[in-house]
């Protein structure tokens, strides 16, 4: 039944209360499933992570972001996915053991040699390179300048957490276990641990949001250098954080080769593959970047754009 806007209130939509049974922490490294369904290498996907962060956003009103995006492969694809990526890059010219980024440095081989139109399409390459694997994509962004979606907690952990329920979501409709691969934090050893220890702790402890049943084990961080779909997993949250933040000259087509890949709920983006915090304030955006029709609170559908809601004019969105 359609909602009103006054319904459409700040609570994460994508997420579930958990019931008694699944809020139990297990005993063991076990995880119960299904007579007959223990994991195979078919029934596993494998989700690669990256983070981004926009410190001065072009938008009008949008404060700093910090991101996490992943790519979920199934796992029968991921060695195709990254021997064609690799292919693409060496069809492309890249030096060996060189990498590929939305915005590389200026030591990075692509800086000078792949550019404008030429790194535009390297970019929609690997976008189809994705497809053809049938992968999958999600991004948090959050606006530093707002509170996280839970007390005591930083926006970097916060959005872990929304990341690996979106995640455990997926894996859990499709009936498989999901591996988080994350590219190694730019802060280092310390940072990373504290990135891994947080993750453990989501995936074991009971909260007031669904536990992450489907996935199957703690997170692993390797140097994004080291495999191309990391490097793909830049691509995808930065084009995405930069779209968001009014970025128009490089990231819109970027940007719209990538909808198809965002997983979708009720026939919608928003808070789903893509989710925006504050979403109160920042729901419009669905319409206008994700062409999403309406927004689900509290299992009520309200269309979009919301007149009492920021960007709520298509002027208002560039």
């Amino acid at each position: 039944m359609p909602g009103t806007e006054a319904e459409a209130g700040e609570t994460d939509s994508a997420v579930t209360p958990a019931t008694d049974e699944s809020a139990r922490v297990r005993e063991g490294a076990g995880r119960s499933r299904s007579p007959g369904s223990e994991a195979r290498l078919m029934d596993l996907d494998l989700i690669f992570c990256d983070d981004s962060r926009q410190r001065h956003p072009s938008r009008d009103g949008m404060g700093s972001l910090v991101a996490l995006g992943g790519i979920q492969v199934p796992g029968e694809n991921v060695g195709q996915v990254e021997r064609e990526l690799q292919a693409s890059c060496e069809t492309a010219g890249f030096p060996p053991g060189e990498s590929f980024k939305w915005s590389p440095g200026t030591d990075m081989w692509m800086k000078r040699n792949l550019v404008d139109d030429v790194r535009q399409a390297f970019f929609l390459h690997v976008i189809d390179i994705l497809k053809r694997g049938k992968a999958k994509v999600f991004v948090i962004i959050e606006d530093e300048t707002r509170r996280p979606t839970r007390p005591n907690i930083t926006h970097e952990l916060d959005v872990a957490t929304l990341l690996l329920e979106r995640v455990s979501t997926c894996c859990t409709g499709r009936n498989r276990e999901g591996l988080v691969v994350a590219a190694q934090p730019s802060g280092g050893h310390r940072s990373e641990g504290a990135f891994l220890q947080h993750c453990l702790e989501q995936i074991e402890a009971t909260t007031n949001y669904i536990v992450q049943d489907h996935i199957a084990m703690n997170v692993v961080s390797t140097p994004a250098k080291l495999v191309r779909l990391l490097q793909a997993a830049d691509i995808v949250v930065s084009s995405s954080v930069a779209r968001v933040a009014g970025e128009y000259t490089y990231s819109p087509a970027v940007f719209t080769a990538l909808l198809p890949l965002f997983e979708k709920a009720q026939d919608r983006i928003g808070g789903v593959g893509l989710k925006l915090h504050p979403d109160f304030r920042y729901v419009n955006l669905y319409h206008w970047l994700l062409g999403d029709s309406h927004v689900v609170k509290a299992n009520m559908g309200v269309p979009l754009p919301l007149m009492r809601r920021p960007y709520a004019a298509a002027a208002d969105v560039c």
